[in-house]
């Protein structure tokens, strides 16, 4: 196992390597930073900072050398620092070098053009990597960058990371023996050949690796929807139909339907697996259970409800039914807002507990500027969570600025009417079986450039009820923020036959100085009777042009 470098000797080497008083990169000290980065997985996002700050610098050589020793990195570092490098907090960095709103004005067109080059030939090379294209994507919407660079054909990528000896550059001997002898040559023609033949290569394995996904994924689908579809008719032969409940047979033609929608799924894999017989095998296994299980629907349930009989008032036969497939992977907001329950009763009082409890796991800097959103009407909290907060005396909360929290305390934007941006959600809870992510609307608040607006989403796969679930939030005191009521405070245990239940919430942030963005947050919920607090904090959130640059 690789020893951690001591304190401070990733910034000894990276200054040595970026130092603007070198004519030339110095090839030693980069290779001993990347060496260490790339031995020391912790080390990254340490290093990432160190970059970022000198990719920032006013003189053009440290910055250029900078990013010499990041695009190292990047070639040498592996998978953790492509995902590290991914992050919105490391891609602001170099937003703020290209925008003209930041430090825009004051980098010079090398440093910019290097950083595009950059960013487009990421995009290119780690397509998982989202948060990159979508960086990239908003800052052509903006102008910033004008066309897609044009990168050196002779300019070598080597593999995202140290490939194994099975790896796709060894699947084909002649392809491998060639790609080999062309990188050995110095002639330019076959270093640009070299870089086609990598690139297809690697084009060709994504397309069989997404090839394999859909099948797996589809086989997967189909024999779990197949077997709940047996279990459903094996259930109603032994009843034989007779005082079936509605919504159990509501369940029953929703199978159906997904296990007719997933034939033709099955199709298309097996006319893309026609080279592997023992895969197509599995596939063609998967269609005929199936098929199996369709005929035996037809004939259990279809010949039970044409004979009517029914003697708990369930339905006759089976109906045709809405696409209900889709609302198992898609969330419409929309809908949610419509069937929640209506809002309890405004309660303005707060908690001065909350505001210790946010407070308690950061630095004293942080303490001291924060501020706290609650919601406008909150969910009424758990008896068992509430007795478990210490009585104490009211305080109040730190001011935050006046024209954003007036603007803000009259202001209620509908649930249905938000449009959400194509940008990845931030995860800010995931444990027990409870997730919370952030959405971000693609639109400011009309008038209100200032203001966005996000929306929090909440569901369960927990095999217990979570109830009584409240969500609170602070941030630093120069932002101001209002939490609109939930949709809901319930969520059931969760059924993987049904669609999820989700509640949403609407959270209205006023950034009127666009500072990097932090929230703080309060969770508290009741599962399996027993009350749970949790809180955290969230700075991983994209740079403010972009929620509306998608």
């Amino acid at each position: 196992m690789a020893r951690a470098a001591p304190p401070g000797a990733l910034e000894l080497l990276l200054h040595k390597a970026t130092d603007p008083s070198n004519p030339e990169e110095n090839w030693e000290c980069i290779q001993r930073f990347s060496d260490q980065v790339n031995a020391d997985a912790d080390s990254i996002a340490a290093a990432l900072k160190l970059l970022e700050h000198k990719i920032q610098s006013p003189q053009e050589a440290e910055a250029l050398h900078a990013l010499t020793v990041l695009e190292m990195c990047v070639n040498n570092c592996g998978e953790n620092f492509h995902h590290e490098m991914g992050k919105f907090r490391f891609l602001n960095g170099l937003i703020k070098v290209l925008s003209p709103k930041y430090l825009g004005e004051w980098s010079t067109d090398r440093v910019k053009s290097r950083i595009v080059e950059l960013l487009f030939s990421w995009m290119v090379w780690f397509p998982q990597e989202v948060k990159i294209r979508d960086a990239y994507q908003m800052l052509k919407k903006q102008g910033i960058v004008k066309q897609d660079p044009k990168l050196p054909e002779d300019k070598i990528l080597p593999p995202p990371s140290p490939r194994p000896a099975s790896s796709i550059f060894d699947a084909d001997d002649e392809k491998s023996k060639l790609l080999t002898r062309l990188l050995k040559s110095k002639n330019p023609e076959d270093l640009q050949a070299a870089n086609r033949l990598i690139k297809g290569m690697i084009r060709e394995e994504q397309e069989k690796s997404a090839k394999v996904s859909r099948r797996l994924n589809a086989l997967k689908e189909a024999h779990s929807n197949a077997e709940a579809l047996e279990e459903m008719l094996r259930s109603w032969q032994e009843s034989k139909g007779a005082g079936t409940p509605t919504s159990t047979l509501e369940l029953l033609q929703a199978t159906f339907a997904k296990c007719e929608r997933l034939k033709p799924l099955l199709f298309r894999v097996a006319s893309e697996t026609v080279e592997d017989e023992e895969a197509l095998g599995e596939v063609l296994q998967a269609s005929d259970r199936l098929t199996r299980v369709l005929c035996s629907y037809k004939d259990v349930v279809g010949t039970a409800g044409d004979s009517g009989t029914s003697s708990g008032g369930a339905a006759a036969g089976p109906q045709p039914l809405p696409d209900a497939a889709s609302s198992l992977t898609l969330i419409d907001l929309s809908e949610l807002a419509a069937g929640c329950q209506a809002p309890l009763q405004e309660n303005a009082k707060t908690e001065p507990f909350l505001e210790r409890l946010l407070s308690s796991s950061s630095t004293h800097s942080l303490d001291e500027e924060l501020m706290l959103g609650l919601p406008i009407s909150p969910t009424a909290a758990a008896p068992p969570v509430s007795s478990q907060i210490p009585e104490m005396a009211p305080a109040p909360l730190p001011p935050c600025p006046a024209s954003s929290s007036g603007s803000l305390a009259k202001l209620s934007i509908p649930l249905s009417s938000i449009t959400l941006s194509t940008i990845p959600p931030v995860t800010v809870y995931e444990e027990k079986g409870l997730k919370a992510m952030l959405h971000f609307s693609r639109d400011p608040v009309p008038g209100q450039p200032a203001t966005r607006v996000l929306v929090l989403s909440l569901l369960s796969t927990a095999p217990h009820p979570v109830q009584d679930i409240v969500f609170q939030a602070a941030v630093p005191k120069s932002m101001a923020i209002k939490l609109q009521p939930a949709t809901g405070s319930e969520l059931p245990a969760f059924n993987p036959l049904l669609p999820p239940t989700v509640i949403s919430q609407v959270l209205l942030l006023a950034n009127p100085h666009q500072a990097p963005l932090r929230l703080r947050y309060r969770l508290s919920f009741v599962q399996n009777g027993t009350p749970c607090i949790e809180t955290g904090e969230v700075s991983d959130f994209p740079h403010a042009e972009l929620w509306g640059g998608i």
